[in-house]
């Protein structure tokens, strides 16, 4: 079996395109910085893959993808995964970038709103305080001084059907509730990619995972090397979800496992 790939760059946001037969170890060698023509960018991720039954149509598959007609069908794919479409020029950012700036401007928001409902509520209890001191003064005044005549007070008249006063909400509710609110199914989805993606580059060159993968590099026969690979993603995808901070991104990477 023999594959053409496409990788993108981390660091630097290009694109690569290439063809070999062992997909695992190619891969490796271009993280690893063990490729001339790829050093400068790593670390990569795999962006597209497609295999085939000969080399001859791997290589005619590479250079379809390096003509203009190629890199156009390689740009609508990278818009129809985004989870937004972008408008920019030659270069533009990644998309997974723009959600998190839209998450990170959405959060300062939620972040502003709480600071101002903190502060009416600070500002509202001091003003019951200074009030009741005054009533307080005025009921001592009154108290030493009997020789003098109250002047006469005009009562206000009761509220008519008064409701029960509104609650005003902890800080600590108020933070868990912006915590819990969704900022929409696209930026989520975007925001556990991204986490998944950071936690796959950063296991995926661990010393055991890189042995298992030579390993099944290496093997004889394809069913042992489908066992072998089974066995490196049933590895990897258990220590991503051990390592996964929230109880999302461990249902993110169950469902990737689920699927490849």
């Amino acid at each position: 079996m023999f594959y053409c790939y496409v990788l993108r760059s981390q660091k630097t946001g290009r694109r690569y395109v290439g063809s070999c037969e062992n997909l695992l170890h190619r891969l490796y060698r271009h993280n690893a910085g063990q490729m001339k023509a790829t050093k400068h960018g790593a670390p990569w991720s795999l962006l597209h893959g497609e295999s085939f039954a000969t080399r001859r149509e791997a290589v005619q598959r590479e250079l379809y993808y390096k003509t203009g007609r190629g890199r156009d069908e390689l740009d609508r794919l990278e818009l129809e995964r985004s989870p937004r479409r972008q408008v920019a020029g030659s270069n533009p950012v990644t998309p997974i970038k723009l959600m998190e700036r839209s998450l990170r401007r959405r959060v300062a928001v939620s972040a502003t709103v709480s600071e101002t409902m903190v502060r009416f509520f600070l500002i509202a209890v001091a003003m019951r305080i200074a009030t009741t001191s005054l009533f307080a003064q005025a009921a001592v005044s009154s108290s030493t001084n009997p020789q003098e005549s109250p002047a006469p007070q005009i009562s206000p008249a009761p509220p008519q059907n008064e409701g029960p006063a509104p609650r005003i909400p902890a800080i600590e509710e108020l933070d868990q509730a912006f915590k819990q609110t969704s900022l929409g199914k696209a930026v989520d989805e975007a925001h556990l990619h991204a986490q998944w993606r950071e936690l796959s580059n950063r296991i995926i060159n661990d010393r055991d995972l890189v042995e298992a993968r030579a390993r099944a590099g290496k093997a004889k026969t394809d069913l042992e090397k489908r066992q072998r690979l089974r066995a490196y993603y049933t590895t990897f995808y258990d220590r991503m979800r051990s390592e996964a901070g929230s109880q999302e991104l461990k249902s993110y990477i169950d469902t990737h496992k689920t699927q490849h």
